[in-house]
């Protein structure tokens, strides 16, 4: 007689868990067999095959911690059905999570996401003394926000307009839910007044070069002193030079120095898809072509049509000249007029006031912080965080021709 072994009842695999049990789901690791649901766990808007995600869970998913990174499904309690996921990054002191539930649950699907992070920052911040555990919402989903600010999250930040849904356009929202033992010993990190410097008057924007001749070789927006072309290999020598010549600390967290081979490996890779989600230009002068920087869009979102800015001078001696105001204002030419982005965004370390100095002149303006990013003086440093749409950019004033 064959012994049959019978399939646990449904609703009952939470009950070997001691912890990250809620009262409508749980969360656990991600086990095969999971890619048969994956479409209600995978944060994406695009398919993928079971196969595809049966690989993810068994040949990725183990090397996600050598970056940093983690995963867990959100489970519903009462018949073990996946229905969302968590992924989590491990910073330096803190813990960011991007989390996601299949939209077609509507408010349940809110409610449980809600148990989901609750579950998540008691976890990594009261047992596991994370400092802070941040995640990133969207306004229309007002259940999760309202169920988390009851859970003692707080929002330090608010961009405009970075999600597009059904004709209408949402702010993202960024929470944390801080360690009440650091608070007690160093303060709360909203309390502290962000530094600034100049008068945050905004510039005009210089106005539109038109040619006489060809432009310079490989251009592609050129300014009245300065123009765009890609970085190649050979801008590796600007950035290693650079780091080695930094005299002004503020600028970074500590100052970086990278390896020869590693910058020229990352500059030859280049952009290689075409829709890249980081875009990175050389800044040269027009009268010589001499390297003096580089601006680039980060995270770049062609659905909802956003992304992050930012500037990189290597050579303490070009800043402060008006170079990097020209080429960020082409930047976001063409980041606003080219790919038809809807809004960017920047941030910058609280002691870099010039950088926060330059983002109000070009027409940003602050909506809020990152908080507790990294070590700094005895405690921990916080970014100010700015944002810009593309209407306000284009309403800002021209210098004539």
């Amino acid at each position: 007689m064959t012994e049959t072994t019978a399939k646990p009842e449904l609703g009952t695999a939470s009950q070997g868990y001691t912890f990250l049990v809620g009262d409508e789901i749980y969360l656990r690791t991600f086990v095969p067999g999971d890619e048969k649901n994956a479409t209600s766990w995978r944060r994406s808007i695009f398919p993928e095959s079971p196969e595809l995600a049966e690989k993810w869970i068994k040949e990725d998913l183990p090397k996600e911690g050598r970056n940093n990174r983690g995963h867990l499904a959100i489970v519903r309690k009462s018949d073990d059905i996946i229905i969302g996921s968590l992924a989590f990054h491990y910073g330096t002191i803190d813990v960011t999570i991007s989390a996601h539930v299949d939209p077609l649950y509507g408010e349940r699907g809110q409610r449980w996401l809600a148990q989901a992070l609750i579950l998540a920052a008691e976890w990594q911040v009261v047992e596991n003394h994370e400092l802070n555990f941040m995640t990133e919402l969207h306004t229309n989903q007002s259940i999760v926000l309202e169920l988390l600010h009851q859970a003692g999250f707080v929002e330090t930040a608010r961009w405009r307009e970075m999600l597009e849904e059904n004709g209408q356009r949402y702010d993202r929202v960024l929470l944390s839910y801080f360690n009440a033992d650091w608070i007690q010993r160093i303060g709360h990190p909203m309390d502290i007044e962000v530094p600034r410097s100049g008068t945050g008057a905004i510039r005009p924007i210089p106005a539109k070069v038109v040619l006489d001749g060809d432009p310079p070789a490989n251009a592609l927006i050129v300014g009245q002193r300065v123009y765009l072309r890609p970085e190649d290999k050979k801008d590796a020598d600007h950035y290693i030079k650079g780091g080695r010549q930094e005299d002004e600390m503020f600028w970074h967290i500590g100052r970086p120095l990278v390896s020869q081979a590693q910058m020229e490996e990352e500059l030859a890779e280049g952009t290689n898809e075409d829709y890249p989600g980081y875009l990175a230009w050389a800044v040269c002068i027009r009268e010589n072509d001499e390297y003096i920087g580089t601006v680039g869009l980060n995270d770049v979102d062609y659905v909802n049509r956003t992304a992050e800015t930012g500037p990189y001078f290597p050579y303490s001696k070009h800043r402060g000249e008006g170079y990097g105001s020209e080429a960020k204002h082409l930047l976001l030419e063409y980041a606003f007029e080219v790919l038809g982005l809807h809004m960017v965004r920047s941030l910058v370390a609280f002691p870099n006031t010039r950088s926060a100095a330059a983002l109000c002149k070009q027409g940003y303006r602050a909506c809020g912080r990152k908080c507790w990013e990294y070590p700094h003086e005895g405690g921990f440093g916080n970014m100010v965080t700015f944002d810009l749409l593309a209407s306000e950019w284009r309403a800002l004033p021209r210098e004539d021709a």
